[in-house]
């Protein structure tokens, strides 16, 4: 069995798998988490208990699992247990490294052909470690015949507890309904405005932040941490994800379109890419000592 692949340079560590292209772990130099820490074995590596992975060629769910471009009606198969085909392809598959050094490594997957999704494609995952920043990005080619709609993310998880802050500035966001899927976009309520930091609320958040500036921040007063998140222009939104029933993480995932975008806004609410066509992105973590200056 292959070990998980390492990244570490005098301030950072990372551990990443090539089962979905996910990031295991990241830590400080003196051991504190910055993104949520594996408590599993490295042998039956679980992704959903990891700290990132990728979403291509679409993040979140696909409502009624198709879509219809061109007078064609095109098919997604679940993925999942769930009823509907979620967060991609490249989570759910092997990863090839294509380069590794000390502080970098570069990943790519490919869809050969249809499968779960009609897309046929070509993605590349790179991660690098710059002093006390990580910089992930993240390209999708289009590999078929016709024009299809595409879009990318990052689903990172970051650690949480009592004192954790959070600020990320949007101008509004989706209420959820059913089926976890966003149900009305409305202005944030007061109880969700991240617009300064604040402690996240007791409660479920599972909704989408529009008009995002791509900056954020977190503060962990109880480790003495903080990192301050920039995404690039392609990632106007992101999804706030922290269940009720585990208050151990949160998610802030950039995303290149909204979830269900398919469904609510046709294939325009994502990116069509024409043969050959690329779609890129990346977005980084830059981790400070809260109370000194940045």
């Amino acid at each position: 069995m292959r070990r998980f692949l390492e990244l570490a340079n005098e301030r950072l560590s990372l551990r990443v798998s090539e089962r979905g292209g996910a990031v295991v772990d990241g830590h400080t130099s003196d051991g504190r988490p910055f993104l949520r820490p594996y408590r599993g074995e490295e042998d039956t590596f679980d992704v959903l208990r990891g700290a990132c992975f990728p979403l291509v060629p679409v993040g979140n769910r696909v409502e009624g699992n198709g879509f219809e471009m061109g007078g064609k009606h095109y098919r997604f198969e679940p993925n999942t247990g769930e009823p509907f085909y979620i967060h991609g392809d490249g989570w759910l598959g092997r990863w090839t490294v294509e380069e590794k050094s000390e502080v970098g490594l570069t990943l790519s997957f490919a869809q050969v052909e249809p499968g779960k999704s009609p897309h046929v494609y070509r993605t590349v995952q790179s991660m690098r470690l710059d002093g006390a920043t990580l910089r992930m990005d993240l390209s999708v080619l289009n590999c078929g015949a016709e024009a299809l709609p595409f879009g990318i993310g990052f689903h990172p998880y970051f650690p949480r507890n009592a004192g954790t802050k959070l600020s990320a500035p949007a101008s509004s966001w989706w209420t959820e309904g059913a089926d976890y899927l966003p149900k009305v976009r409305e202005p944030v309520p007061e109880t969700a405005d991240f617009s300064r930091l604040r402690e996240l609320p007791v409660r479920r958040l599972n909704n989408c932040f529009e008009g995002w500036t791509g900056r954020a921040e977190i503060v962990w007063p109880e480790t003495g941490l903080g990192a301050t998140i920039a995404a690039d222009p392609i990632f106007s939104r992101y999804m706030l994800y922290a269940p009720a029933e585990d208050p151990t993480f949160f998610c802030l995932e950039p995303m290149s379109h909204a979830p269900n975008a398919l469904a609510m806004a046709g294939p325009e609410g994502l990116h069509v890419l024409a043969p050959g066509e690329t779609l890129s992105g990346g977005f980084s973590i830059s981790v400070f000592n809260h109370g000194e200056a940045q």
